[in-house]
């Protein structure tokens, strides 16, 4: 293996020349056919070669050339776009695109200026460091070098990548890469000054919760026959590309921008408990990918019906509900939390004890599967074998006043019930018995009553007084 390495590493320079100018060429067609198609298309704005995000607001079109750099500007010229870009964001209207598209901007200037300024430092406590931008921020993204895992070279080097810009092979043994460190978007280092797709992870932050329609599909018509990301034309003027639907944004892509990637929907999952994974586009499944593992989803309250006709969902929510139960007794014992037993239980997935509305589609997928409920039910079984061990749990616990049993009982136990008025706990058989009537509750409206009669009796005695007493008559002069 180490002497193919070698082999490929002792490539004469005209091969990676060769393979170079073959990435560009390749590039620069799939360019060209898209400027192609956006000249040959109807009225639309201007837009700057360099920055091609969200498409800047016609109103900001004469400030661009102060707004908007390369990964070569300078501090100066960054710092003057800042304070600019500054200006403007106080001077537009609040929830305006021309404030979204500021700060949006702003967030990336300062980010950039950040950088630049690091490696400058860097460069200058040590003089044999080259300054270069290890990470570079554009449209959202947080450009980093990509390196892929050394742990497996011969999957390693079998193993494919692409560029999310051009659709291009990056070539890993003559060509740098960057990928985003917070969606992933993985691009030549030639392709990073031309990145039009706003970041996965700035859209979800926005939006911070996933499409809740199924396909919110508008049709070509209403996008003009363009692709929603590139612009790209979809039509026979030119040539043919073939538009492709993503399922989860409703919008058509050209081919350089849907991959035809498959991928669960959760709109689908909401509303039809439907994991058939569909065709997304790539900023879709982006995004997707970013909520995966969110619990941002009111399972019951988006669609209480699942409840009712799962027998896997009532399940979970009764585990979890007895969860919450649980984590009452051990976040108060001292030994539980010096333990830390529910971090090393639950680790990143607290938010299953903590209450049982909140779903992120991995619990979803899980819960379909069967492996979510077995992963609760192993937690309840280390949380039940602690808290009936600790003394300090057991002196919390109830026993039934009903039966008068000497069995202590809790509120996660399968055949005890608990009063939502007074929180005693009773046998689910005990309290069927007595019609579901509470003898706590009934005994704190006796005395509720009890405190009204006297508090009446004592007020009544009170008056009473008050009107034997004789009138003094006043002296008139």
């Amino acid at each position: 293996m180490s002497s193919w390495r070698e082999s490929l590493t002792s490539l004469p320079g005209a091969v990676a020349q060769f393979v170079n100018d073959s990435a560009s060429s390749a590039s620069s067609y799939l360019h060209s056919q898209s400027c192609t198609s956006t000249t040959g298309s109807e009225e639309s704005a201007p837009q700057h070669t360099d920055y091609k995000a969200l498409p800047i607001p016609a109103s900001l079109v004469k400030e661009q050339w102060r707004l908007i750099f390369t990964s070569d500007a300078n501090i100066q010229d960054l710092q003057a776009a800042i304070a600019h870009c500054r200006d403007l964001v106080l001077l537009s209207d609040e929830c305006s695109e021309e404030r979204r598209w500021l700060v949006r901007h702003l967030v990336d200037l300062r980010y950039s200026l950040q950088e630049l300024e690091e490696a400058q430092s860097l460069a200058r406590n040590d003089d044999d460091v080259v300054v270069m931008n290890a990470i570079k921020s554009v449209v959202g993204h947080h450009f980093v070098p990509h390196y892929p895992s050394t742990r497996n070279r011969l999957q390693a080097a079998a193993k494919r990548f692409y560029c999310d810009h051009c659709t291009g092979i990056i070539w890993r043994v003559v060509q740098a890469a960057y990928i985003c460190s917070d969606c992933g978007y993985l691009v030549h280092q030639k392709c990073i000054d031309s990145v039009q797709r706003v970041c996965a992870h700035v859209l979800a932050s926005e939006r911070q919760y996933p499409i809740a329609e199924i396909c919110p599909e508008i049709g070509l018509s209403e996008q003009r026959y363009k692709c929603a990301e590139c612009s790209t034309l979809l039509n026979f003027k030119n040539s043919w590309i073939e538009p492709r639907l993503c399922d989860y944004r409703g919008r058509y892509y050209c081919p350089s921008c849907h991959w035809n990637d498959n991928c669960i929907v959760p709109a689908r999952i909401v509303h039809n408990w439907d994991f058939t994974p569909r065709r997304v586009s790539r900023t879709g499944l982006q995004e997707i990918q970013l909520f995966l593992n969110k619990p941002l989803i009111r399972l019951e309250e988006e669609n209480p019906k699942l409840f009712v006709f799962l027998e896997k969902l009532c399940a979970v929510k009764k585990l979890r509900q007895n969860l919450i139960h649980m984590r009452h007794y051990l976040a108060a014992c001292k030994l539980a939390v010096e333990q830390k037993l529910v971090e090393q239980q639950l680790a990143g997935r607290r938010h299953l004890v903590q209450s049982n509305e909140f779903y992120s589609l991995q619990d979803l997928i899980q819960a379909e599967s069967g492996a979510l409920a077995d992963f609760l039910q192993s937690v309840f079984k280390v949380f039940g074998a602690h808290i009936r061990s600790c003394d300090m749990c057991l002196a919390k616990a109830y026993i039934c006043e009903i039966c008068s049993n000497n069995e202590v009982i809790f509120p996660f136990d399968d055949g005890c019930i608990k009063c939502d008025q007074c929180n005693s706990i009773y046998h689910r058989v005990c309290l069927t018995r007595k019609n579901m009537i509470c003898p706590k509750c009934v005994r704190i409206q006796e005395r509720r009553l009890q405190l009204d009669r006297a508090r009446s009796k004592t007020e009544d005695e009170d008056n009473a007084i008050d009107s034997a007493e004789p009138v003094q008559p006043t002296d008139s002069q």
